[in-house]
């Protein structure tokens, strides 16, 4: 496999699950010739933490596939989506999961032709809410919908709105979506933006797919 070149950024995405992208912080681990690479951590179905402090996901297993070919050994960074998002752009960071393709992003980032899935987008609602009718979208006007900043949901929510004549205060969150449900659980948001494999089936409710 090519070598990490210094000051040169690629970049590898799987459809929405997985981009890595290589810089001058993937250095050779000097007893073992090992290259370490940066991995952003946050924390979302694809990366999980259990109680021990054991990680797996479905991002997580993947980039072991990664490791076992290249050899490389991973040193984790955590934080919010949207901040390793951008450490990613400065090359912080060598690679991150759940980056949606774009035509700008592929301008930046190397993409592979064979896709590792495909996620859908919904505007979810606290399941006690009686004021969002999935029947009405019309309920939707006026309220208070957040969405991750610098996600792909942004632009998808957008376009789908604007459609639909829906005038919604669009709040954007850099915080993770399960501090991002926490906020719509508690009141403070009206519906969320978010994947089909987040929240709890018992707690929230899909009000409409506005894409993939």
């Amino acid at each position: 496999m090519r070598s990490i070149n210094l000051r040169k950024t690629a970049a590898i995405i799987l459809s929405t699950v997985f981009v890595m992208v290589f810089w001058g912080h993937s250095v050779l681990n000097a007893d073992s010739n090992t290259k370490i690479v940066r991995v952003g951590w946050y924390e979302s179905p694809f990366n999980i933490i259990d109680e021990s402090g054991r990680r797996s996901g479905y991002g997580y297993e993947y980039q072991r596939k990664i490791a076992a070919y290249t050899g490389w050994e991973y040193e984790y960074v955590e934080g919010t989506w949207t901040d390793l998002f951008g450490m990613l752009e400065r090359g912080e960071i060598d690679m991150l999961s759940d980056v949606s393709y774009t035509k700008e992003r592929a301008e930046k980032f190397l993409y592979p032709s064979i896709p590792m899935g495909r996620e859908n987008y919904y505007i979810y609602k606290d399941s006690t809410n009686t004021d969002i009718s999935a029947e009405d979208l019309s309920t939707l006007v006026g309220k208070r919908i957040g969405v991750t900043k610098n996600s792909i949901q942004t632009g998808i929510y957008r376009d789908w709105a604007e459609k639909r004549g829906i005038d919604a205060e669009l709040i954007e969150l850099d915080i993770s979506d399960n501090d991002s449900i926490k906020m719509l659980l508690n009141g403070e948001l009206d519906a969320f933006v978010s994947l089909d494999s987040y929240g709890d089936v018992n707690l929230m409710t899909p009000v409409a797919t506005i894409g993939s």
